[in-house]
């Protein structure tokens, strides 16, 4: 546990100026954009409702692509074990449990992508409050809706898919969140140890990943009832398991080259 402890505190050492540059921009940076997207906010202009502003900005898409160059990030220290020093060799050597090495890395690869979303729920209720600041201007601030930044919340997809209501939508969350940290990590020892085979059980599950998210971006185009997002969460539950489990299973055996 020990051992744990300081690959952890590693580990995070090495990501803390990433993150630093990161989060400032997942929170500064959608802000920009909205002040952007608001800034012919007048008495006569034509309000648009917040969600809806927040996507016309392009804020969402902002977040996806943070979201790939978080991954990105994490490949990097993944490979930059084998560049240079290879302190990958010398951390399998060290009388330190193997499974250490993976979990550190897994752990603040996660934790990273949690302050990520922090950032981004920081940054919507700060825009909120930059937009609604402009719009409580005009007559003596009449036009300001109660309970927008909740009402928002209830309308739009992609605020639902960060802070979901409803525990089969919470599941579905964490699930693609845990298939995301462990399926990155896979595909990179899946390379490592030349064991090619296991790239295409990573396509399935980008393709059942990719349906659940499109699904969840545009429920509210979907009749009602709503589609029972269970099955696709323990089928992303179940893969996470899975990529740990053999994940683990090549540290302990050595075969990450």
């Amino acid at each position: 546990m020990r051992g744990l402890y300081r690959l952890l505190n590693l580990e995070f050492g090495q990501w803390l100026g990433f993150l630093a540059l990161l989060f400032a921009g997942a929170v500064l940076a959608p802000l920009y954009l909205l002040d952007a997207a608001a800034k012919d906010y007048n008495l006569l202009a034509n309000h648009v409702r917040f969600e809806d502003l927040y996507a016309a900005s392009g804020c969402p898409l902002l977040f996806f692509l943070l979201l790939l160059l978080l991954c990105a990030y994490f490949l990097k220290t993944v490979y930059a074990g084998y560049w240079g020093s290879k302190s990958v060799y010398t951390y399998l050597t060290i009388p330190v449990r193997r499974e250490s090495l993976y979990w550190s890395k897994l752990m603040v690869f996660l934790l990273s992508l949690l302050l990520l979303l922090v950032a981004q729920l920081l940054s919507i209720r700060i825009g909120y409050a930059i937009v609604i600041d402009r719009v409580s201007a005009y007559q003596e601030g009449n036009m300001v809706m109660h309970n927008g930044l909740f009402l928002a919340f209830v309308r739009s997809d992609f605020f639902r898919l960060l802070l979901p209501f409803h525990f089969s939508r919470i599941l579905s969350s964490i699930s693609l969140l845990l298939v995301i940290a462990t399926g990155f990590y896979y595909a990179a020892l899946c390379e490592r140890s030349r064991k090619y085979a296991g790239f295409a059980l990573i396509g399935i599950t980008a393709i059942v990943a990719y349906k659940v998210l499109v699904y969840r971006l545009n429920e509210a185009s979907h009749a009602w009832p709503l589609k029972n997002l269970y099955p696709s969460s323990l089928i992303l539950l179940a893969l996470s398991g899975y990529f740990v489990w053999h994940s683990l299973r090549w540290i302990r055996r050595g075969t990450i080259a």
